[in-house]
């Protein structure tokens, strides 16, 4: 049977003393170095948090830029096309009307050259005809 007498109370009393000092000695700090670690840990994990938000958020506002670079480079290129082809329809307005003065100019001078023509056979042809009616009739 269990003898109760003085050494279980000294056991007893060692015991508690021993838990005390490991307690003053071991425990305690191990959990302040577990509750500092689990801060350290925290904080980082909220640093990594906010680096990842700000990478989220740099990563979507460069999309966003790139997005209406994009857009503007569409425009840009859209009002070079429309500029281009107003440029181009200028030229060719231009060259047209230059054809028709150039083609109105030969026109007319072309004329007046088949009227001088005209009338320079004309002319010659009394001539001729005088002077072959003076073949004809035997004058020679």
């Amino acid at each position: 049977m269990l003898d109760l007498n003085i050494t279980l109370l000294f056991q007893l009393a060692n015991f508690f003393i021993a838990l005390f000092v490991l307690n003053l000695l071991l425990i305690r700090p191990v959990r302040e170095i577990i509750k500092k670690r689990n801060g350290i840990m925290d904080g980082m994990a909220a640093e990594a948090d906010a680096f990842n938000a700000e990478a989220t958020e740099k990563l979507n506002a460069y999309e966003a830029e790139l997005a209406r670079a994009r857009q503007q480079a569409g425009l840009a290129r859209e009002e070079g096309r429309q500029s281009g082809l107003n440029e181009q329809q200028d030229i060719v307005g231009e060259a047209q009307q230059s054809a028709r003065q150039l083609l109105a100019e030969n026109r007319s001078a072309l004329r007046g050259q088949a009227e001088a023509a005209l009338n320079e056979l004309r002319n010659g042809i009394s001539d001729f005809s005088a002077r072959l009616g003076n073949r004809l009739l035997g004058n020679s």
